[in-house]
């Protein structure tokens, strides 16, 4: 299996959560590992925003370094994105690890409008 095949692998494992669950302006798409040998990561929907397709045109931010890999994310939404990785990154590296579930998941993040008050 090529690198290629394993990222389309997780595209049926992807989740994604809107604004309503993260805080973020944008859609984001959080995958466990599969078979991939690269950092963990999250794709950001960019054009549209609030696309629930991880195959539209996305900017993908590794998760522990926060650092943007591919895409381009403007200011404002770089920041609202790395509050949410600075939130949630256990429960997001936990997922990566598949030491939780989806739905664990869901239950763990952490908005950041919420996440504003701690």
């Amino acid at each position: 299996m090529t690198m290629i095949d394993a990222d389309e692998d997780l595209l049926e494992e992807m989740v994604s959560y809107r604004q309503n669950v993260t805080g973020v302006a944008h859609t984001i798409f959080i995958s466990p590992r599969g078979r991939t040998r690269h950092a963990p990561r999250i794709k950001v929907a960019i054009d549209p925003p609030d696309s629930i397709n991880p195959d539209g045109y996305v900017a993908v931010v590794e998760i522990t370094s926060r650092r943007v890999l591919s895409g381009a994310l403007r200011v404002p939404l770089r920041k609202q994105v790395e509050r949410f990785l600075i939130l949630n990154r256990e429960v997001l590296l936990d997922y990566w690890d598949y030491r939780i579930d989806t739905d664990q998941l869901r239950k763990r993040l952490t908005s950041i409008s919420r996440g504003a008050a701690r």
